[in-house]
């Protein structure tokens, strides 16, 4: 066995092939040596066309930088991630600190009405976002109030799909009647008194990851919201001969004198002493 012209330029260790056992030989040296190595073996020929065979670092480290190593491995990572991430999104929906929002009255009422009419009310909430990042990802939650389940207070309960909105002043151009305006939301009470109006708004999710599409998370969450308060009263009538002359007179002293261990409205408080007794408006 001899080695290669030194003008060749192959790496050490090197040598030529050999017909027969020599060959084998050649190449079970080589092989031991790369392997000792941790290196793979290839093959070269020198300048007169003889076969020989030499050591090199095998083909991912010599072909690939470093930090590219274990890319594939980062990619299934990855993969296996965003499979979970929907199972993520879930469970942080179902624990999420969503805001219920409130039952709602006209502002110039303040959940006064009348027996036997429509009393408006409504739900006063909106969607949310949230930013959170989960698994690595940062990801957005939407929460979108779906359908609204009320409790009047009086044993009746209903579940509507809209949440309600203050009324206008003005419909198909004429003047609103606040006291008596059917709407989506509003409710017929039966008897006087302060009713408790509590409300559940069910809300469905969303998701999505990076600003991409939105994907619906399944379930849904049901919030309390903040209850409201319904002032129900009867209305009371008195006819009268002519213009009132004095505040003192029948049927020109304002509204109804309250019973005892009545309170009230809130929209007239300012209206009554503390005893109860009317005393006029106030501007």
């Amino acid at each position: 066995m001899e080695e290669p012209p030194s003008e060749v330029e192959t790496p050490d260790p090197y040598c030529l092939d050999e017909i027969g056992g020599g060959r084998l030989d050649c190449r079970e040296r080589v092989d031991r040596r790369c392997f000792s190595q941790d290196q793979d073996v290839a093959v070269g020929t020198d300048e007169d066309g003889n076969e020989g065979y030499y050591c090199v670092d095998r083909p991912e480290r010599a072909d690939e930088p470093d930090e590219v190593e274990g890319a594939e491995d980062d990619e299934d990572d990855v993969v296996d991630l965003l499979a979970q991430l929907p199972g993520a999104v879930e469970e942080e929906f179902s624990t999420l600190q969503i805001d219920g929002g409130s039952v709602s009255f006209e502002e110039s009422l303040l959940g006064f009405g009348y027996l036997n009419r429509h009393t408006h009310m409504f739900a006063d909430v909106e969607e949310q976002i949230v930013e959170t990042e989960l698994l690595g990802f940062d990801v957005e939650i939407r929460a979108i109030p779906e359908s609204f389940q009320w409790d009047y207070g009086d044993g009746n309960q209903r579940t509507t799909y809209q949440s309600g909105e203050p009324l206008p002043e003005y419909w198909a151009g004429e003047p609103v009647d606040k006291t008596d305006a059917e709407t989506p939301t509003s409710h017929v009470y039966t008897e006087t008194g302060v009713f408790d109006v509590t409300l559940t708004t069910t809300f469905s999710g969303q998701y999505r990851v990076d600003g991409g599409e939105w994907v619906v998370i399944p379930g849904a969450s049901d919030v309390a919201s903040s209850p409201g308060e319904a002032d129900i009263w009867r209305q009371s009538s008195r006819n009268v001969s002519g213009p009132c002359r004095s505040q003192e007179e029948w049927g020109c002293n304002g509204p109804v004198e309250l019973d005892p261990g009545d309170r009230p409205p809130k929209i007239f408080q300012d209206q009554y002493d503390e005893h109860g007794n009317w005393i006029g408006e106030h501007p």
